[in-house]
């Protein structure tokens, strides 16, 4: 297999098959987290262009998104070689499941949608017992169904089509009842906590069979945006995994993340902030994909000294520095490879970010003029590259 020249769609997903196999690879994957839906709201937003329409309008919604997957793959071609999969992505925000329940989304011109919980601040736990277990296509979760089918359809099946953003039940439980409220109903009322964790388990794997069922090729992963064949597992993001005590997280949702395990072949969890202190509970995950996490934010060596070998590594960057501070791409990406012991299961998610992160950052919120180094840009794929190739 040669993982470096063939820039196929097709020899792509070889290298990702290779890599859940746990092959010990000539060299780690990496690849540019390039959803479209993501990527058009990213150039939108920095154009100061309104997004509401990008997640309510089916037509723009594929439009932008079949216009981008032809973008890149040429940008591929030419500039990244990277091991990123083309696919198209249903999306309209964190909050799809939990509208299922009732809460209310809104979709501002110039954000992410974001949603209302339905279990208000200072209302009882017993609220949770009026919640009706929720149909496949209740809410949003209906125009998601219909999104995925239309894109399939549309593009003539040329691309996969992966998973919504798919909050596990906890990170949707939350969503649902004030977060605040619901923290606190952990140590009070974990009755009610389980009713509503139950509910939402039962609801993602109703909608996840219901997608598979509607669509060509399904790659059941939103993020971290890896390519992962169906039946392999499915991708959760658990936020909560970082702001949790381990007791918590160990009776509140590993059965439930576990299940969803069970049911779908294997799971990927990807959390944001320092989780390190779940290392161990994360370890009782029935078959346990892969972790995703920022450099930044939870140490690289503690998840890779635990996980290494066992289960698939995908670290990125982020601009949260809790534990590291990196500048940019190279820095980090350098760190890893120092670091790591060997290839096997080991994927880098990076973003181009060139120069100083933490500078242009500021210069963002201070509404500064921002010059990209484009010498630097240009070279961006050559130059992670060779990084790669000089630690393999």
């Amino acid at each position: 297999m040669n993982i470096w020249e063939d820039q196929s769609q097709e020899a792509k997903k070889e290298r990702w098959k290779a890599l859940w196999a746990m092959e010990d690879l000539p060299r780690p994957l990496w690849f540019i987290p390039a959803s479209p839906v993501l990527a058009v709201f990213q150039q939108k937003t920095n154009n100061k262009e309104s997004v509401a329409g990008l997640f309510r309008d089916q037509e723009e919604q594929f439009r932008a998104s079949l216009a981008f997957n032809q973008f890149f793959e040429q940008t591929q071609l030419a500039w990244s070689q990277d091991d990123f999969v083309l696919h198209l992505q249903p999306q309209m925000g964190v909050g799809v499941f939990a509208s299922a329940f009732g809460c209310e989304i809104e979709f501002p011109p110039n954000q992410m949608p974001w949603s209302r919980s339905v279990i208000k601040a200072g209302e009882p736990a017993e609220k949770v017992y009026e919640l009706a277990p929720p149909d496949v296509r209740a809410g949003l979760l209906g125009k998601v169904l219909d999104y995925a089918e239309y894109f399939d359809r549309k593009a003539e099946y040329k691309y996969p089509i992966a998973m919504t953003d798919l909050q596990g039940p906890m990170d949707t439980a939350y969503l649902v009842w004030d977060s605040c409220d619901f923290m606190v109903a952990m140590y009070k009322h974990p009755r009610e906590v389980h009713h509503l964790m139950r509910l939402c388990t039962d609801l993602i794997i109703k909608f996840v069979k219901e997608i598979q069922a509607k669509v060509r090729e399904f790659v059941p992963a939103h993020f971290p945006p890896v390519y992962i064949p169906d039946g392999m597992g499915i991708a959760v993001s658990e936020d909560a995994l970082a702001v949790l005590s381990r007791h918590l997280y160990e009776e509140f949702s590993l059965p439930y993340i576990n299940e969803l395990s069970e049911e779908f072949g294997g799971i990927i969890i990807h959390s944001c902030g320092n989780f390190e202190h779940q290392l161990d509970v994360l370890t009782k995950v029935n078959n346990l994909r892969a972790v995703n996490f920022g450099v930044s934010e939870t140490r690289f060596e503690a998840v890779w000294d635990k996980f290494a070998g066992r289960t698939v590594v995908i670290p990125h960057c982020s601009t949260e520095m809790i534990v590291a501070r990196f500048r940019n791409a190279k820095e980090w990406v350098e760190y890893v490879l120092q670091n790591k012991t060997h290839n096997r299961g080991l994927a880098l998610m990076v973003p181009p970010v060139v120069g100083d992160i933490h500078e242009t950052t500021l210069n963002q919120a201070l509404g500064r003029e921002t010059k990209t180094d484009n010498t630097e840009l240009a070279n961006f794929g050559s130059d992670i590259r060779e990084l790669i190739a000089r630690y393999s």
